[in-house]
């Protein structure tokens, strides 16, 4: 059968809901607005994100709090995920688990964070629905308070050999966050792309493969610029440690080059001679995070919009989704807190 027939529904699914999106227009509209309820009364009207600001009742005299608020943002998500799932091909669940599995690695990390922080800790976040559909166990992570109960908690996972190798020696010690941070970013691409390699073949397999690859290679990228502007003295073999163990256009002696170069310039004058030349040219380290999110985009809405039907097709809305929602609640943090409201983003987006 072909991609059309097997995938027609879920392609119609997906556009129509990205109909939906929040356009330049609106964000500039809730910008300037003056405060959170505000916002969230614009929200209801908007057919994109109206059940997730319905399920929202502000307090007395209308106060909204920006947590209450992004959390049923992202509760939203959510419930696009479990309606797109509905559509997918049986033999494309695995595949589609990928946000299950990255809601599942941030609530591992957060929980880290938390038993490094003691008692200065902030509170659990709301249980992310996407969690409660994988395999760590969430009741169990929020209760722990070691390694130990960390590491019970995510059994079962795909995260947990890992966790269970970066276990320290010494009683009650934790790992060292950047290295298990890399690990566990480490083992969700290495997944994604066993999972790749097993279940497809031809366009659709090479397409898969570009996606995780090209977004592995700027990640890399970004890590390497970041280390040379803010830890400049930081080791080369520190530089490994922390990088994906992949690549897809840059070959692994060229991306031991970056890490060797003297600073930040040495790397984008290396980049000038690979096949992201024309990506890096007149960008300062301070805006390569912003290109990464362009980048992104732009493969993303050009697969959901002309390419063929196929697994990926929802793949692509849900990131392209996680970016409105970023630019909305950079919205919703200007009006608060009166932060610089990110134009040029939110005109990208919303076009």
């Amino acid at each position: 059968m072909t991609g059309a027939m097997v995938y027609g529904a879920l392609a119609t699914k997906v556009k129509a809901m990205y109909g939906k999106r929040l356009r330049f227009a609106d964000f500039e509209k809730m910008a300037a607005m003056g405060s959170e309820a505000d916002v969230l009364a614009y929200l209801r009207q908007q057919p994109g994100w109206h059940q997730a600001a319905a399920r929202i009742q502000p307090a007395a005299g209308g106060y909204v709090g920006r947590v209450e608020l992004e959390r049923a943002l992202r509760e939203q998500l959510y419930l696009d995920y479990t309606s797109l799932c509905h559509f997918v091909p049986r033999q494309d669940r695995e595949m589609m688990s990928a946000p299950v599995l990255l809601s599942e690695r941030d609530a591992l990390l957060f929980t880290l964070r938390r038993l490094k922080a003691g008692k200065y800790a902030l509170p659990m976040p709301p249980i992310p629905q996407t969690v409660m559909l994988g395999k760590v166990d969430y009741r169990a992570l929020e209760k722990c308070t070691d390694y130990d109960g960390l590491l019970a908690a995510a059994k079962g996972s795909v995260y947990h050999n890992v966790l269970a190798h970066l276990r320290a020696r010494q009683p009650g010690a934790l790992p060292d966050y950047t290295i298990a941070e890399s690990l566990l970013r480490s083992v969700y691409f290495s997944h994604m792309h066993r999972l790749v390699h097993k279940h497809y073949k031809g366009q659709v397999k090479t397409l898969l493969l570009r996606a995780l690859g090209e977004q592995v290679d700027l990640l890399n990228i970004l890590h390497i610029l970041r280390l040379k502007t803010y830890f400049p003295d930081t080791r080369m073999d520190d530089y490994l440690t922390m990088l994906f163990p992949f690549n897809y256009r840059l070959r692994p002696e060229f991306t031991r080059s970056l890490c060797a170069a003297p600073d930040a310039d040495g790397v984008f004058a290396l980049l000038r001679q690979s096949a992201y030349a024309g990506s890096f040219e007149n960008v300062a380290v301070s805006e390569v995070e912003d290109y990464y999110r362009r980048a992104m985009y732009a493969f993303n809405v050009r697969q959901l919009m002309g390419g063929p039907p196929c697994i990926y097709t929802p793949m692509a809305y849900l990131t392209l989704r996680d970016l409105e929602l970023e630019v909305l609640i950079n919205v919703i943090e200007s009006v608060k807190y009166q932060v610089p409201y990110r134009t040029e983003l939110a005109r990208m987006i919303g076009a």
